[in-house]
C-alpha cells in the first residue's frame, strides 16, 4: 500500500498515537528523526519530544527539519555518538534506559527505531545505511544491538564502502544476539504462525542464515544472559542460556571481551551488570 502524498500536506502538531513497530528511523539529527511508515511508505518528522512536526514526501520532511534545524540550533552534542538497536518484536522505548545510563555519564547515545518483524536483516541494514550517510557533524559511531539488533550492526558492518568512507566504526557492543544463529529460531520455524509474528527477521535467525555473515572487523565485545549451569533459564535448549539465545550461540569468534549476566533476555539491555559492562567495553 502507498498512500498518494500531497506536495505541501496540512499538519497538525501533536504527539504520535503510537505503531511504534511500523516506523523505520531513517535520518537523525540529535533527538529529531525523521521515520518511513513500512506500510504507507510516508514520511514523518518527529521533535525531541515525539511530537510530529510535519508529515509526507522525505523531501518535504528534510525541508522542514532544515527550518527547524536553523531556528534552534539543532545538532549533535559530540562527534562520537552511540546507536543503540533494539531486538526482534520490539522497539526504541525498549532501549531507554540503556540510552539515559549512556547519556548520565556524558555520551551521545540514540535508541532507533526499526520495523523489525516487516523486513529482512538486510533490508534493516539498508535503512541504518541511509540514517548513518546523512548523519551532519558527526565523524564516528559505535553499536550498541540488544539480539537481533547486534545482527543488523554485523550485517551494516559487511559494507566495507559507502557510508564508511564518512564515519568511522569504532566499536560493537551486543547483548543477547544470536552470533551462531539461534537454535530456537529453528524450532519454531516449522509453525506457520512464528513466520506470521516474526516475520522475515525471524527465519534470518535460523543458523543457516547466520554464518553467511562476516564477522566484525570492529572492537567487539559480548553480553550474554544466562544462569551458569546446564540448563539455564530454558531447559529446552539443553545448555546455559537466557532463555531464547544460549550462551555460546551469543559468543562470537575474535571477540575482544565477555561478560555473563544472570538475566532472561527480553530485560537483560536493562540489568544493571549489563549497564556497568557496556560502561567498562567503552574505549
Amino acid at each position: 500500500m502507498t498512500w498518494d502524498i500531497p506536495d505541501n500536506p496540512l499538519n497538525f502538531e501533536a504527539p504520535t498515537l503510537g505503531g511504534k513497530y511500523l516506523w523505520a528511523d531513517i535520518y537523525l539529527l540529535a533527538d529529531w528523526r525523521i521515520q518511513r511508515n513500512i506500510l504507507s511508505n510516508h514520511y514523518r518528522l518527529l521533535d525531541d519530544n515525539n511530537k510530529r512536526r510535519a508529515w509526507g514526501s522525505k523531501a518535504h520532511c528534510l525541508e522542514k527539519l532544515d527550518i527547524f534545524k536553523q531556528e534552534f540550533g539543532l545538532c549533535f552534542p559530540n562527534p562520537h555518538i552511540f546507536i543503540l538497536l533494539h531486538g526482534l518484536g520490539r522497539h526504541s522505548k525498549s532501549m531507554k534506559k540503556p540510552e539515559k545510563f549512556l547519556r548520565d555519564h556524558g555520551y551521545a547515545a540514540y535508541a532507533l527505531n526499526y520495523p523489525s518483524t516487516f523486513q529482512t536483516i538486510e533490508s534493516h541494514a539498508d535503512d541504518l545505511e541511509q540514517l548513518l550517510k546523512g548523519l551532519d557533524g558527526v565523524t564516528s559511531v559505535s553499536f550498541i544491538g540488544h539480539s537481533l539488533g547486534g545482527l543488523i550492526a554485523r550485517e551494516l558492518l559487511s559494507r566495507t564502502d559507502s557510508w564508511r568512507e564518512k564515519i568511522e566504526a569504532k566499536q560493537l557492543i551486543m547483548m543477547g544476539t544470536p552470533n551462531n544463529g539461534a537454535r530456537l529460531a529453528d524450532m519454531m520455524s516449522q509453525f506457520k504462525l512464528f513466520h506470521t509474528i516474526a516475520g522475515p527477521s525471524g527465519q534470518d535467525l535460523r543458523p543457516y542464515n547466520i554464518h553467511k555473515l562476516p564477522l566484525p572487523d570492529i572492537a567487539t565485545y559480548i553480553i550474554a544472559g544466562g544462569r551458569n549451569t546446564k540448563t539455564g533459564y530454558n531447559p529446552l535448549l539443553g545448555e546455559d542460556n537466557d532463555g531464547i539465545t544460549t550462551v555460546r550461540e551469543a559468543k562470537i569468534d575474535g571477540m575482544k571481551d565477555f561478560r555473563l549476566v544472570n538475566v532472561i533476555h527480553t530485560t537483560i539491555m536493562d540489568h544493571p551488570q549489563t549497564l556497568q559492562a557496556i560502561l567498562d567495553f567503552i574505549d
